[in-house]
Parts: C-alpha cells; structure tokens; sequence
C-alpha cells in the first residue's frame, strides 16, 4: 500500500497547476495593495495640503447692552480676533487665472491677451 501510495501521480498536474495560480494570484494581489497604498498616501497628502492651506483667521466685534439707569452698562462683551500668519509648513493658495482659448470669441484683444474687463 506504502509502494502504490509512493508512485501514484495522479495528483500531481493538478497540484503544480494550483502553486502556479497561487503564485500568479500572490503576485497580482501584492502589485494591487503596492497601488491602494500609493494612491491613500497621496489623497492624503491631498487632504494634508487642503488643510494647510486654510484660512484660520476670524474677528468678532464686542456688544454693549445700555442699562436704563445712569450707571452705564447692563451687559458688555469685548470683541476678540486671531489673524492667521503664514506658517513654514503652510501650503500656497490656489490661484485661478484666465486663459484664452486659440479661437475664443470673447476675446477681442488678439490671441493670447487678456480680454478687456478681466
């Protein structure tokens, strides 16, 4: 039973069929998570620099209720602001700018100019 067991190959095609799809399916798997974690890192990183570039600043004026009396103020509330400076890690602002198409027809001032009132 041990000789016959030892020389059957029945199951051998099939076995090395199995390992080289396995192999391919390892491969192809690796290369997909290698390309999921390029494209997290660089939303992101997109999401990093849209943040960086926000404007934190806010001011608020102060209120004054008047009391009814002649001791001055019933309630009073000072107003605060922060004004945001550019910090070393700050992203530049987006800056959107006109461009002319060849064959523009809003664009009176020749190829490549700026249409007037822009």
């Amino acid at each position: 039973m041990l000789r016959t067991f030892i020389n059957d190959e029945y199951g051998f095609l099939i076995s090395a069929e199995l390992i080289l799809i396995m192999t391919l399916m390892f491969c192809g798997v690796a290369v997909g998570w290698a390309v999921v974690r390029d494209s997290v890192v660089q939303e992101l990183g997109d999401v990093a620099e849209a943040i960086g570039a926000v404007n934190q600043s806010y001011n608020y004026r102060g209120i004054e209720a008047p009391s009814s009396g002649t001791c001055g103020f019933h309630a009073k509330c000072a107003g605060s602001g922060f004004n945001d400076q550019k910090d070393d890690c700050d992203c530049d602002p987006i800056e959107f700018v006109h461009v002319n198409g060849k064959d523009d027809p809003n664009n009176t001032a020749g190829p490549g100019q700026a249409p007037e009132g822009r």
